[in-house]
């Protein structure tokens, strides 16, 4: 049985955790594979082929998993996170429930949970996938971006704001919750956008079908940048547009049961208490 691995590169409990795995894969007849450079360094990693593995585990934080499912995803491989973040909504496990983990993976005792991932289809550029979002936003601290809006490719509204965001239901607790938008089941599919700190009496999160396409137009008197997942793409010039909607292939996630999106807003929020 091969699992690719992934780890946290500037984390020293990330690899401390990682010589854990390596240790007990070993025992339970589990190749691993390298699937970043940080992985690669370890002993008793091979530097194989992810196409011949059944499983992505990645060890660290949500950024660690969304690095997980970037490499992940084309292979249609499930993800199964080992949370040593602070917030971790994307990574599942705990680190003391390291050894069961690994007993459940040798049995092949887990269940997928598909997501709906975004796509984002740059004018005259690339197009590229995200698990949680899209963000097209300012890059001059004093000034507002202006955008305007297109829904299907029809006129809705020019928005001046620090910037959108476009969020699956999966990254709708990532930048989307920050910038007031709901926390959302990640299993919905649908496209939810936010205007970020809008210079408008409205700045309510809008939700809209996951096939809509949602287009956002740079003004012409200001930069905006384009990031997917917290990645830059660069820049918009003015005038170039970029067009999100839903991506063409949903991210796969391992899950063995260990919480559900209730418990994890509870737990995660501090929404358990009276």
């Amino acid at each position: 049985m091969n699992i690719g691995l992934v780890l946290h590169p500037e984390r020293a409990r990330a690899t401390a955790v990682a010589e854990e795995v390596v240790v007990g894969a070993a025992a339970r007849g589990i190749n691993l594979v390298a699937a970043d450079e940080g992985a690669a360094a370890l002993a008793g990693v091979e530097a194989g082929d992810l196409e011949s593995t059944e499983l992505m585990l990645s060890i660290g934080g949500d950024g660690t998993v969304l690095e997980a499912v970037k490499q992940a995803l084309p292979l249609g491989i499930p993800v199964l996170g080992i949370n040593l973040g602070r917030v971790g909504f994307l990574a599942e496990i705990e680190e003391s429930h390291l050894d069961e983990t690994l007993d459940r993976i040798e049995a092949r005792d887990w269940a997928v949970e598909d997501r709906m991932t975004v796509k984002a289809e740059i004018e005259d550029g690339p197009t590229v996938h995200g698990l949680n979002d899209i963000v097209i936003s300012k890059r001059m601290f004093n000034r507002l971006a202006t955008l305007a809006v297109t829904v299907d490719g029809a006129a809705f509204r020019t928005y001046r704001a620090d910037g959108m965001v476009v969020a699956s239901a999966t990254g709708s607790t990532a930048y989307s919750f920050s910038a007031g938008g709901p926390a959302v089941d990640p299993r919905l599919r649908a496209l939810f956008m936010t205007a970020v700190a809008p210079h408008s009496l409205f700045s309510r999160t809008l939700v809209f079908e996951p096939d809509r396409v949602l287009g956002f137009v740079a003004g012409s008197d200001r930069p905006v940048g384009v990031e997917v997942d917290a990645s830059d793409l660069g820049e918009l010039r003015a005038g170039q547009a970029v067009q999100v909607t839903n991506g063409d292939t949903d991210a796969r996630f391992a899950t063995m049961g260990a919480r559900r999106f209730p418990h994890t807003l509870q737990h995660k929020l501090g929404l358990d208490g009276d």
